[in-house]
């Protein structure tokens, strides 16, 4: 389609015309004649087809005539010297010229795959084909009739395609959507499968006011005509409203008792477990978290100019002064790992820790991480001080927890997914703070998203939801920013994804379950060595893992270019269904065209209609080259 270079100077939607600027007047029927070969099937009419159409009513030689003066004068408004006609001993057929059309541009939208590109094709549909022009004539009429509805299908088809796949992910911003709506609903005001559309993509992207404002609309343009909308745009809206009530459900954070005095926190200078020195920044990376918490109103830190002045005198009388309800301690381990631990003074319990490493390229990460997260898990300790003693979870809902985390672990399917859902939705309803089963849930959705082919937004969003959830039942719950992370990798928001793990894997260094997670989250980052690394240490923590483990090896396998492994990992899971994707692309790409064409059945048994190009968006990945290579493994698969 013609780009920003090339503006659009022939407008054959809507009121036909030339803005070439040309002096002399550009002919009617040189427009309708460039319409009609760019509709044709091969892109060519003979004059004799071409002079029938034009001037149906007019004698045999009358009309070619015409057709010759009409053809000298399109030269004339050639642009650059490029026509827009071309004439042969054969026919006529379009020049290339024409790519400057509005109509050209509609229709090699249609085959495009770039999203932006569709959306422009699309916005160059200003009016019904050749608006007003009307010929009088049966087979004029006739065949000016037959190609309006034709590409009034191709563009509301086109539209409907477009907005599943900028809400395929639930992150695609609304303002694309609504520069769609408004040029499709200004087209066909009374057509109400297109607000159904908009309604729905906008559900889709989780901006359900944007949806009610369009539902909003239709009411108001059907009470204009004294009717109500259809009944299959009611029930839809009552869907929509059904599954973001489900999103709401998610607790709110409890809010904080009365206070009469606020508890007090001390940070110790840090110290090396060898009693050896450690470079100077560490020091300054602690006050710095330290003085990250002056604007928390529920607790007061203790200046670490005097705190680390008493961290030699912590058990006498200098230290006491200061009054701590709390120290953090800090301890330097090799490789620069720093351990973190608060500790209550009137118990000596250990009530929160966490291990970070200081590796150069984390360390603005860790400053922002680090705060937050002290902060958090602060804020929870003081109110679960002030509010009651400390809760034991119902021994009900625990029961059901590990019932549903037992079905995750198994093989990888849909029954079993939805089972441990249930599960962790029943351990919710007995005990709403349980934030570990709002976590299990979040994975179960995403898992469900991923294995139907990633074209469900609602799954996501809800993940979201409760991931969000179980964080501010228990900022300290590595599971709970795990699973954000995750969701956010999905959504292609990269930078909240590579965060969110970085806190996860802080507050929970040894889960071999989230270094699993993790490692295929770094391989999507595109750092695939670091991915490889982090995928053996989950399987030294876990030797004997489940499907989801060989699963996200054999992709980091597949990424790294080595096939092979890839292939031998998935032959280690019990169910390889989910990684029917990796096995397909690792045997095409590997030259094993036969055993990939026959995996590729399978794929295309499971998911009808996506084509090779749907399943390679599937996979997140922060370089396009990626995905590219995934959708030439497809097509060399057989996937269309």
């Amino acid at each position: 389609m013609a780009d920003d270079a090339e503006p659009l100077v022939i407008r054959l939607f809507g009121m036909p015309r030339c803005e070439a600027g040309h002096q002399t007047f550009f002919p009617i029927k040189g427009l309708v004649l460039i319409a009609a070969l760019l509709l044709s099937p091969s892109r060519f009419l003979t004059r004799q087809a071409a002079a029938f159409l034009l001037w149906e009513n007019a004698e045999e030689k009358r009309a070619a005539a015409n057709l010759r003066q009409l053809l000298l004068r399109l030269q004339q408004h050639a642009i650059d010297g490029e026509p827009f006609v071309v004439s042969t001993m054969a026919g006529l057929t379009v020049g290339p010229a024409t790519r400057r059309s509005d109509l050209e541009a509609f229709l090699l939208s249609l085959k495009d795959e770039d999203i932006d590109s569709r959306l422009k094709g699309l916005l160059a549909v200003t009016g019904e084909l050749l608006q007003g022009v009307e010929a009088g004539t049966e087979q004029f009429d006739f065949w000016l009739l037959s190609q309006r509805n034709r590409l009034n299908d191709q563009f509301y088809s086109a539209v409907n395609r477009l907005l599943d796949d900028v809400t395929r992910f639930g992150t695609r911003k609304s303002v694309d959507i609504a520069t769609i709506a408004d040029r499709a609903l200004q087209l066909e005001p009374d057509r109400e499968e297109t607000y159904r559309l908009f309604m729905n993509a906008y559900a889709r992207a989780g901006d359900l006011a944007a949806s009610d404002r369009i539902f909003d609309r239709l009411i108001r343009h059907t009470q204009l005509d004294g009717r109500s909308p259809e009944s299959e745009t009611l029930a839809l809206h009552r869907r929509l409203r059904a599954r973001v009530e489900a999103i709401a459900l998610s607790p709110s954070a409890s809010s904080a008792g009365a206070t009469c005095r606020r508890p007090r926190v001390a940070f110790l200078r840090p110290t090396k477990i060898d009693g050896s020195s450690f470079p100077s920044f560490v020091q300054a990376f602690v006050e710095d978290i330290a003085n990250s918490l002056v604007r928390y109103r529920t607790f007061a830190v203790i200046s670490p100019h005097s705190s680390f002045l008493t961290s030699d005198d912590a058990s006498n009388g200098l230290y006491r002064t200061l009054r701590a309800d709390y120290c953090v301690k800090a301890t330097v381990f090799d490789n620069m790992r720093l351990s973190f631990a608060m500790i209550e003074e009137a118990t000596g319990e250990i009530v929160w820790s966490l291990e970070v490493v200081l590796a150069e390229r984390q360390l603005h990460s860790a400053f922002r991480m680090l705060s937050k997260q002290i902060a958090a898990a602060l804020a929870e300790q003081i109110e679960r001080l002030q509010l009651a003693p400390a809760r034991q979870h119902d021994g009900g809902a625990y029961h059901h927890l590990l019932s549903g985390q037992q079905l995750l672990r198994g093989k990888c399917d849909l029954p079993l997914l939805r089972r441990a859902r249930s599960e962790f939705r029943k351990a919710i309803e007995i005990d709403p703070q349980m934030s570990v089963a709002r976590a299990r849930t979040a994975q179960s959705l995403q898992l469900e998203w991923l294995m139907l082919g990633g074209d469900d937004p609602h799954l996501l969003h809800r993940a979201k939801a409760e991931a969000e959830a179980a964080i501010e039942i228990d900022p300290a719950l590595g599971i709970g920013h795990w699973m954000r992370a995750v969701v956010a990798l999905y959504q292609r928001d990269f930078e909240t994804s590579a965060q969110g793990f970085f806190e996860a894997e802080a507050l929970a260094p040894n889960s071999a379950d989230l270094l699993i997670q993790h490692a295929d989250a770094l391989a999507h980052f595109g750092e695939k060595d670091l991915a490889w690394q982090r995928f053996q240490q989950a399987i030294d923590l876990n030797p004997l893992a489940p499907d989801i483990y060989w699963w996200a090896g054999a992709s980091i396998a597949l990424k790294r270019d080595d096939y092979r492994t890839a292939v031998d990992l998935c032959t280690k899971m019990e169910n390889d269904e989910p990684a029917l994707r990796v096995l397909t692309a690792s045997h095409a790409l590997n030259g094993n065209l036969e055993a990939a064409r026959g995996y590729a059945r399978r794929l295309q048994e499971i998911y009808p209609g996506l084509s090779a190009r749907e399943i390679s968006g599937v996979s997140p990945d922060k370089d396009p080259a990626a995905n590219e290579k995934l959708y030439t493994a497809f097509r060399l698969a057989g996937i269309k």
